[in-house]
């Protein structure tokens, strides 16, 4: 029997209320209060618990677009590069959108790959043959998860209904496939990673940044200067097979005080931070 796999339960599933959330949680940084506020505006005759603390926030923390919590709550690499798009276009917005989706479908939910198998079939037909395979306490949680997780992918364009049929979005799937692609990102990433390492305040800190910090600043990078998609597992890809060590440099990495999220992990430990120690002036190429 094929082992079953566990999938998160996405309760909002609406990606431009998703993407709506994100800039709320943006709009009123370390303000829990005034993120709350503008969560609930979206809604109309909800309650605090049922919106923001038992739907929306589990959401996008299940969708890896924020971290942290209570007054610490913020946006992650791959919310911010969302929020970015947005930023330029609702083209561009959704194009994000539906590359991080993609890769989070690849890695969790396993959707779009079964899809491909079984092109034009019924919505309904669809979810009862894929949730077998879904970890849950019932039958209906399975299909539920299933059913939450194809409506995204509908929302950001991945896969589209057709006569109460669904299949992949081929033009859209072809474009995030090779907005994932890793190896043309990485000619970029020594360059892109010590000029945002020396860009952020260091100071106070003798030069000690928060990895997750430093993901978004190099995401950003290759989205401005290169319209590169560089999501947040890409970047631990990138600096998991840099050398740490050479001539000109050193990278130190230090490990969490506790539990966090999003920690970066290399040769079976997690790590919080990051220090890079220049011993001579480094070519930025």
């Amino acid at each position: 029997m094929k082992e079953k796999y566990a999938v998160p339960l996405i309760k909002e599933h609406r990606v431009s209320k998703l993407v709506d959330a994100i800039e709320c949680i943006d709009r009123y940084p370390f303000n829990r209060e005034k993120q709350k506020e503008c969560i609930l505006n979206l809604y109309s005759e909800k309650t605090e618990k049922s919106v923001f603390r038992g739907m929306v926030i589990p959401s996008l923390r299940s969708l890896g677009l924020i971290i942290g919590y209570g007054a610490a709550i913020r946006l992650s690499g791959n919310g911010r590069l969302i929020l970015e798009g947005r930023k330029h276009n609702k083209e561009e917005e959704y194009r994000i959108a539906r590359t991080i989706f993609l890769e989070i479908d690849q890695n969790v939910f396993h959707l779009v790959e079964q899809l491909k198998q079984r092109p034009n079939i019924s919505e309904e037909r669809f979810i009862e043959l894929v949730s077998t395979g879904i970890q849950a306490v019932s039958e209906r949680q399975k299909k539920e998860r299933v059913k939450r997780w194809l409506e995204i992918l509908k929302g950001c364009e991945l896969i589209r209904s057709i006569d109460r049929a669904i299949t992949i979005h081929e033009e859209n799937y072809k474009h995030a496939r090779r907005d994932l692609e890793i190896e043309p990102k990485r000619p970029f990433f020594k360059s892109i990673l010590f000029v945002e390492y020396k860009s952020l305040p260091s100071q106070e800190t003798a030069g000690i940044i928060d990895i997750a910090a430093l993901r978004e600043h190099v995401a950003l990078s290759y989205y401005r200067k290169h319209d590169m998609i560089l999501t947040e597992s890409q970047f631990d890809e990138l600096l998991r097979s840099f050398p740490l060590v050479t001539d000109n440099y050193a990278i130190s990495l230090g490990q969490p005080m506790g539990a966090e999220e999003k920690l970066f992990f290399f040769k079976g430990n997690y790590y919080r931070t990051l220090s890079i120690t220049f011993f001579q002036r480094e070519r930025m190429e």
